[in-house]
């Protein structure tokens, strides 16, 4: 893959078809925005490129804590997956908020990604001020030369998709609904660090994860995961929160492997999450939260196998 960090020094050997947005999450509504570049690219014989920033604008503009679906390592990877080359994501500042939408068009859309097409989301914006709505990029995408192609909302159960929304449902603890409007399971990449070994003495191992970039976590509780390790998969189950039975344990994320007990200490993991099984939960003894456990990987065990 080809990443651009700043608009200089690109070149393209040919047309583009570039389509515009944060892309958070690259959910099934924004799958649907690089189906299209990836069509009409192909059409024109063109390079599909995606643009993208490498913070999202209301951080920039309100100075709003942002919890992101995806890192901009896994956006990256899913971009490549669907079959984009060309990613230019630079930083969202105050050089791009103060571009009418013709200087955009002009600077950036045709002098530098030399675009026969923009494809862009219904919602979109492009531009500072009240011309910034993509009704007015399609005006001046004519006046300019260049085809502005405005995608649809994508619907699923009635709702129209969005990271927000999917935000709110991670959040809820609802992610194997989330997933739904992702088109894949939400996750976290970690790398696992010393804990206070407490699992261990319980007969539970875990390891403890910590994020490697500040995305959203879901609710507290215990979750059925699947856990990638070395490029191999397994399950895995997931307490998120501050246990409350253990004095002075804190918040943590940690995921007990099924099946297998190995020094995972430095490594690099992705979590997968499949299913919440239930809320956090004090217990009145290490002997209550230890049965418990028991109850919870047999619940995995029996989802796995039904």
């Amino acid at each position: 893959m080809n990443l651009y960090s700043d608009l200089t020094n690109i070149k393209f050997s040919s047309k583009t078809v570039v389509t515009i947005g944060n892309f958070d999450g690259l959910h099934i509504g924004h799958k649907k925005l690089i189906e299209t570049t990836l069509k009409i690219a192909k059409q024109k014989n063109a390079l599909p490129v995606v643009f993208t920033f490498l913070n999202h604008p209301l951080e920039f503009l309100y100075d709003k804590k942002i919890e992101y679906i995806t890192s901009p390592e896994k956006k990256l990877e899913l971009l490549k997956d669907m079959g984009i080359n060309h990613v230019v994501s630079i930083p969202f500042n105050y050089d791009i908020k103060n571009m009418s939408t013709e200087q955009f068009s002009k600077n950036v859309l045709l002098d530098v990604l030399d675009a026969s097409d923009v494809i862009m989301g219904f919602d979109s914006k492009l531009g500072s001020g009240r011309q910034g709505k993509v009704e007015y990029l399609y005006e001046t995408g004519k006046a300019m030369g260049f085809d502005v192609h405005i995608i649809p909302p994508v619907l699923l159960e009635g709702m129209r998709v969005s990271s927000s929304f999917i935000r709110e449902m991670i959040k809820n603890g609802e992610v194997k609904r989330a997933s739904s409007y992702l088109g894949r399971d939400f996750q976290i990449e970690g790398i696992v660090i010393h804990g206070k070994k407490l699992g261990r003495q319980l007969g539970f191992p875990t390891a403890n994860l910590e994020p490697t970039y500040h995305v959203i976590l879901p609710k507290l509780g215990v979750y059925y995961c699947k856990i990638v390790i070395d490029g191999k998969e397994y399950d895995a189950a997931t307490s998120v929160g501050n246990n409350p039975t253990v004095r002075d344990k804190g918040f943590s994320i940690e995921a007990h492997v099924l099946g297998i007990d190995m020094d995972l200490y430095g490594k690099k993991v992705d979590l997968i999450f499949k299913e919440r099984l239930r809320d956090e939960m004090k217990f009145n003894s290490l002997s209550d939260l230890k049965f418990q456990m028991d109850k919870d990987v047999l619940r995995i065990k029996n989802y796995i196998f039904t």
